[in-house]
């Protein structure tokens, strides 16, 4: 016991010293990977949210032309008329909060103008400043659009200004400006939500910063900006460019990507870069080491305790074995008295390796001829079967070993066997074996087929009955018919006797046939109902919509024409209450539905026919007709088979 014990401290101590340097490999493994992701990850971050601001500063500028153009087409109609460019200006200011001000110059009138600015109440009116006049003067000198530097307003905002110029016919007539007050403008990206914790800067070509999450810094040159040399590099070249920096205004290292922007057709770039701080993993990655060292420690102490029960518990249960299998053996001497007591039950017992434990000498004669084997106690049972039930015997070998008890029946050979299989349980109710009880039924199989051959027949002759029927009654009324018509309608006589030679043919042909396709006996129905029109007129109607998808569907033959008929027989068909029968497809059943007017003269129905239908689809192991009484209509459902 004291060996035992040390063993088990041994295998403790090898299972924490192995956790212990798993966990240093797993961190430093952690740390590299996770490192890599937080780059891979910022950098992605990055560019999305540079894909933002551009989309921003481009949807500013577009719009801004946008305006231009519809400024110069109003005064290429309407001439410089300062109420109609107002309209233009105030519907600017309420329609998009992007831009702080707008103003408007006249060419020829400089030192007036239209500007107006957003103030509590809304948008109000005021007096073009000098700012805005020196950069009307400006754009005189460039002759194009551009975008001024940042400068402060005379109400303390700094702004930055794209001013557009208003032509016509190529000459200078005026110019546009739309102002950004770049504390708004900055607000704007830090409530896009899918920015995120990056935050971006904006820095003109001129070198001023235009946004910065640090509003000290906005307006204030690159040279105090610690990474002044990237930007530099960024303005001059125009070349994207990334850096792993440490943010001034976060104080942690970040991944930041400076890339430029070209704004319409003005000929210089703008900078932005977006910064996106970087994952502290080191701290994660060892409180990883700390807490996998832990789990090792736990799992050594659960181990070394599990295997001091395991040993407790494996001594119990081998005790607990011998004594089950003594009670085994006990029950085998039982049954193998009972086994020899009888010649025509072949039975058999195995253990949960499949080996016999016991058989009887009728089994042990039957797989010396079917197998060719001699079996033993001992031999595995599975191994004897060749390969025709093998497969079959596996399946049931392990469906008894998992508890079940069930029954099975195959034929091998010509012979038909019916084998019970009964799991065998110990005292504390766990599987240890089963036994097996095979009897030879083809004696009984045999009866059976017979059986179903004579159901089979019945139906057929039942069927044949019914055709057999329709021969002499429906002759009789077609001559009739006939006689009337030979004098008074020639010709529609000769079709009456085309018509019916086609519905005696269709009666001769399927005459063995049980099932035929639905499209032959729609047609048949065609003529059988023309025949019967000119006994009953225009009092009998047949409205049939089938689509062509079902036409080669299965169905008794017959069974429509049986149908019509009883409608026809058991009905009231007169020009008061004319009989209307239909046909047509609800959830791919045939429904056959006649309006329901019952002749008093005519007794109680024995419902032969339907009868019939109901045993030729039992034969055919098909879902009943279903017929009855809904409403003012008689209907039955036949289902279709395919």
């Amino acid at each position: 016991m004291k060996r035992r014990n040390k063993s088990i401290v041994q295998v403790g101590i090898v299972i924490i010293v192995t956790f212990v340097i798993v966990a240093y490999l797993i961190g430093e493994k952690m740390s590299q990977t996770a490192r890599n992701m937080s780059v891979d990850l910022a950098v992605s971050k990055a560019q999305n949210s540079f894909l933002i601001v551009k989309n921003k500063l481009k949807d500013n500028y577009q719009f801004s032309i946008e305006l231009g153009k519809t400024l110069e087409e109003i005064i290429k109609v309407n001439g410089i008329q300062l109420p109609t460019i107002s309209e233009q200006l105030e519907g600017v200011l309420i329609g998009k909060n992007d831009f702080y001000s707008c103003w408007f110059i006249d060419l020829e009138k400089s030192e007036e103008g239209l500007f107006f600015t957003h103030i509590e109440e809304g948008v109000g009116k005021k007096e073009i400043d000098a700012s805005r006049k020196a950069l009307f003067k400006n754009l005189q000198l460039k002759g194009e659009e551009f975008v001024s530097p940042p400068y402060l307003s005379q109400d303390s905002r700094f702004l930055v200004s794209i001013v557009m110029p208003v032509k016509i016919k190529g000459n200078l007539v005026g110019a546009l400006g739309l102002d950004i007050d770049l504390f708004n403008f900055q607000q704007h990206f830090y409530d896009e939500q899918s920015l995120g914790r990056a935050y971006v800067s904006i820095i003109s070509s001129e070198g001023y910063c235009i946004i910065h999450p640090d509003e000290k810094r906005i307006g204030a040159g690159i040279n105090s900006m610690s990474d002044s040399n990237n930007v530099k590099k960024v303005l001059i070249s125009g070349e994207k460019y990334q850096a792993e920096v440490v943010s001034d205004f976060l104080q942690v290292p970040v991944v930041r990507v400076y890339q430029s922007i070209q704004l319409g057709e003005i000929n210089a770039n703008w900078l932005i870069s977006v910064s996106v701080p970087l994952f502290n993993v080191e701290e994660a990655v060892q409180e990883v080491r700390n807490s996998t060292a832990l789990i090792g420690i736990a799992l050594a102490f659960l181990l070394m305790v599990f295997l001091y029960f395991s040993q407790r518990k494996w001594l119990s249960e081998y005790d607990r074995r011998q004594k089950a299998e003594t009670k085994h053996r006990a029950v085998e001497n039982k049954l193998s008295s009972i086994m020899e007591s009888t010649d025509q039950i072949m039975i058999f017992s195995v253990d949960r390796d499949f080996h016999y434990t016991s058989f009887n000498s009728v089994y042990q004669k039957d797989i010396l001829e079917k197998e060719g084997v001699c079996i033993e106690l001992g031999d595995n049972a599975l191994g004897v079967y060749k390969t025709d039930v093998r497969e079959l015997m596996r399946k049931s070998f392990e469906r008894a070993i998992q508890g079940e008890h069930f029954l099975i029946e195959y034929e091998r050979n010509q012979q038909h066997y019916q084998q019970i299989f009964n799991a065998i349980f110990d005292e504390d109710n766990i599987v240890i074996g089963f036994s097996s009880f095979r009897f030879d039924i083809s004696e009984t199989v045999e009866l059976r087929k017979r059986a179903n051959q004579e159901e089979e027949e019945k139906v057929k002759a039942q069927l044949k009955n019914i055709k057999n029927q329709i021969n002499p009654h429906f002759l009789f009324n077609s001559l009739n018919s006939l006689y009337a018509l030979v004098e008074a309608e020639p010709g529609l006589a000769r079709k009456f006797v085309l018509k019916l030679s086609k519905v005696y043919r269709y009666l001769l042909d399927q005459n063995n046939s049980s099932l035929i396709d639905l499209k032959q006996e729609l047609d048949f129905m065609k003529h059988y109902i023309f025949l019967q029109k000119i006994r009953f007129g225009e009092n009998l109607s047949l409205d049939c919509d089938i689509s062509d998808c079902y036409m080669s569907s299965k169905l008794p033959s017959v069974s429509l024409q049986s149908l019509v008929e009883n409608a026809i027989k058991h009905n009231i068909v007169t020009s008061e209450k004319p009989l209307l029968i239909t046909i047509r497809i609800e959830n791919d059943e045939l429904v056959v539905a006649n309006t329901y007017q019952l002749r008093s003269d005519v007794g109680s129905s024995s419902g032969t026919g339907l009868k019939t239908l109901n045993a030729l689809y039992t034969f055919l192991g098909k879902e009943q007709p279903k017929y009855g009484v809904e409403g003012n209509l008689f209907v039955v459902r036949l289902p279709l088979i395919s």
